[in-house]
Order: structure tokens, then C-alpha cells, then sequence
């Protein structure tokens, strides 16, 4: 690359937003087609050292690093460092993601079982009941959320109930839409929905190249379920809605997302690829990378080293 051989600074680019909201597949998107050789790939710093050693590796890579608002945004000041270009990497391009508060719901729902695997907090068999649950969904589609949302806290006992759930999530997305006003000016705004649509228009002027979505994600595919906008209207009935928007509405408000009309003709059937089948498949990665032995180690490790 020209800019590279002038002594140009490197196109390093950070890709902030929240869990379950798309955040690997775009930036995985953008390394793909980064023009700038070679690449770095930086997932989800946990530690300050973390982005110390991006910034070392900055001279001689083009650093590409997806940033977790949740995991960030209450530990000092941190994101403002990053967003000011106060530490390096000193990003060339910040990109900040947004997606459908109520889809994320969705998309939270039905990794967070797998989560609770990881953490030792759920077993195999809880999974394998979980998917007998969305089986029952696939084949009834006049089966509400609450209906499932039921089933699901009484095999994940002492979880909480949907309530606190879907106003958890609203309460981080007032949060993270505060924190991009607060810094409107330096970051190039990308919508998932678009980007699912293969649109990256938003941001390709600024980076200085052309984005494609790439489904390639490599070691981390087991984030990615099924790629589509607007799963809510699937899974969220008339009652579920009214129940919803009360928890929610200003949330997907401040984000962009006030349309709570459910289209006509929506399909709510729900495909058993991206829900029950992923479900066991998620359980089957686990068994291969390890399983138990590799939960235990990441609790010794999380306990003694203070890693998350």
C-alpha cells in the first residue's frame, strides 16, 4: 500500500459497541478487506495490558480492535483515552455499532445459556432441555416470549425473570446512547441492520476502502447465530409488546429504533438453525474445546489473576 511505503501512519481502526450486537462480524468484515498488510485482529480487551500491547504491535500491523462498551464503560476513563486519541493505537477510524435494542434481547436470550456453560454456572443437560424448549417454539408459533421465557428460568433456576432482563438492557442501551452523544463527533455510526445487508456505506468514506461482509469469522463463529434484522417481530406477539415497549421504549428510542409496528404478513416462524440446532451446536464446540476442564481453568484463572 502506497501510504504504507510513504511512511504514512497505519489505518488502525476501533470497532466499539455492545454484546450481541454484531460487533465481531463487522469488524471481522472490515480485517477482511483492509488493504493495509499485515493485520492484527484484536478481540475484546480485558486489561489496560491489553491495549498496551496493540499499541507496541501498532508500528509494524494495522491494528483492527473490536472494544465492548459493556466491558469498558464503568472502568475509569478509559473510552475517552481512546476516543481522544490519548493512547495508542491512535485509531484512524472509530466506529461505533448500533442494532435494534429489541433484537438484541433476542440474541441475548439465546446465547446467555451458553455463557452460563462457560462459566460453570449450567449444564449440558440444561442446554439439552433448552433446545427441547425451542423446539417446542419452532413447531408452535402462537407460543408468546413469556411463554418461553417461563420454561427458560425453570431450567436456569435462580436467573432472573424477563423483566429485569429486557430492563437491564435497556438501562446499558440509555447508557451507551448517552456516551455517543457525548462524543457524536468521533465516531462513524454503522447500524447492524446494514450491514447485514451487506451496507457499509456509512463508513467506507472514511476508512478509504470498500467493506464486505465476510462469514468467515474463524475462531470466533460461535458468535454468530443468524445474521438477520428484525428477529422481534418473529418472536414478540401483540401481548409480548405491550410488555416490551413499556420496559423499553425509550431505550430504542435513543438509539434511532421507535417503529413498534409489527408488519402484516410476518412470518413468526422461527428456523431451527439459529435456535434449537444452535443451541446443541454451541454445546458440541464446547466438548471439543475442552468442556468442563476448560470452565474450571478460566475460574482459577479468573480468580487468581483477575481475569473475566
Amino acid at each position: 500500500m502506497a501510504a504504507e511505503q510513504s511512511g504514512a501512519p497505519r489505518p488502525h481502526v476501533l470497532v466499539l459497541g455492545r454484546a450481541k450486537t454484531g460487533t465481531t462480524f463487522i469488524a471481522k468484515s472490515i480485517e477482511a478487506t483492509c488493504p493495509a498488510t499485515p493485520v492484527r485482529f484484536v478481540m475484546e480487551p480485558k486489561a489496560e495490558q491489553d491495549f498496551e500491547k496493540a499499541g507496541d504491535a501498532s508500528a509494524s500491523a494495522t491494528i483492527i480492535m473490536k472494544v465492548l462498551y459493556d466491558d469498558w464503560s464503568k472502568q475509569g476513563d478509559m473510552l475517552d483515552r481512546l476516543a481522544s486519541g490519548a493512547i495508542a493505537p491512535r485509531f484512524a477510524t472509530r466506529i461505533a455499532i448500533l442494532r435494534d435494542p429489541r433484537d438484541e434481547v433476542i440474541s441475548r436470550f439465546m446465547y446467555r445459556p451458553f455463557s452460563w456453560l462457560l462459566k460453570g454456572q449450567a449444564t449440558t443437560k440444561d442446554i439439552d432441555r433448552w433446545a427441547g424448549v425451542l423446539e417446542q417454539r419452532e413447531k408452535n408459533e402462537t407460543m408468546t416470549f413469556f411463554d418461553i421465557y417461563d420454561e427458560y428460568t425453570s431450567i436456569f433456576s435462580g436467573k432472573h425473570d424477563p423483566a429485569y432482563e429486557i430492563k437491564a438492557v435497556a438501562r446499558l442501551c440509555l447508557d451507551y446512547a448517552a456516551y455517543l452523544k457525548r462524543h457524536e463527533y468521533v465516531y462513524e455510526i454503522l447500524r447492524y441492520e446494514d450491514a447485514v445487508e451487506n451496507n457499509f456505506s456509512a463508513i467506507e468514506k472514511k476508512l478509504g476502502w470498500r467493506v464486505s461482509k465476510t462469514n468467515d469469522l474463524g475462531r470466533f463463529a460461535h458468535t454468530k447465530r443468524s445474521s438477520a434484522s428484525k428477529n422481534w417481530m418473529k418472536w414478540f406477539n401483540a401481548s409480548d409488546l405491550e410488555k416490551i415497549k413499556a420496559l423499553m421504549e425509550p431505550a430504542c428510542a435513543a438509539l434511532g429504533y421507535d417503529d413498534w409496528t409489527i408488519e402484516g404478513d410476518v412470518d413468526r416462524r422461527i428456523d431451527p438453525e439459529h435456535h434449537s440446532a444452535y443451541a446443541r451446536r454451541l454445546v458440541r464446540q464446547y466438548r471439543r474445546q475442552g468442556g468442563p476442564v476448560r470452565t474450571y481453568l478460566q475460574r482459577l484463572k479468573g480468580r487468581f489473576l483477575g481475569v473475566r
